[in-house]
């Protein structure tokens, strides 16, 4: 991306602190932005994973879809526009559900399962940022984590929130 990307800030509360931050400048204590991931599940059971492009950080794992909320953005519109840009796909704001909520460091993450069936040879996956997308079951995404095949972030969340997918 050419386009520099700007975040709204929160306090610890997540109350808006009425600033933005460009991606990639620090972050002064309290300061928090919103980012979102969005684990897909068909009617199989089965996650959506995409691969990371190699010259990322990271390059080569897998993940959910996901990003950070851009100023002035909804969670759930941002959820909708990381699902479209990465992998071409149409995911509706009513289609995402609230899973859990996941503060780190200086970030809070709305953390959204959808539940969609999805041909992966119809997806168009974003060149710079992702070479591919499988669909994974439960077992082999906590083989792939204990593989350290997944980004370890990702890996982290999926084993502390699976349980709640209902």
């Amino acid at each position: 991306k050419t386009m520099a990307e700007y975040w709204d800030l929160y306090n610890a509360d997540r109350k808006p602190l009425g600033r933005t931050i460009k991606r990639g400048d620090a972050f002064a204590d309290g300061e928090y932005y919103v980012c979102c991931e969005i684990w897909i599940q068909n009617s199989e059971g089965k996650f959506l994973m995409t691969q990371r492009h190699p010259d990322k950080k990271a390059g080569g794992l897998w993940e959910f879809t996901g990003g950070g909320v851009l100023a002035g953005e909804t969670t759930k519109q941002a959820a909708v526009r990381e699902v479209q840009e990465e992998m071409g796909l149409r995911v509706e704001e009513s289609e995402l559900r609230l899973l859990e909520v996941y503060q780190h460091k200086n970030y809070f993450m709305d953390i959204f399962v959808v539940k969609k069936d999805v041909d992966v040879s119809t997806l168009t996956l974003q060149p710079e940022e992702v070479v591919d997308a499988k669909w994974v079951s439960h077992d082999k995404l906590l083989q792939m984590i204990e593989e350290k095949q997944t980004v370890w972030s990702v890996g982290l969340r999926y084993q502390k929130y699976c349980s709640l997918i209902v």
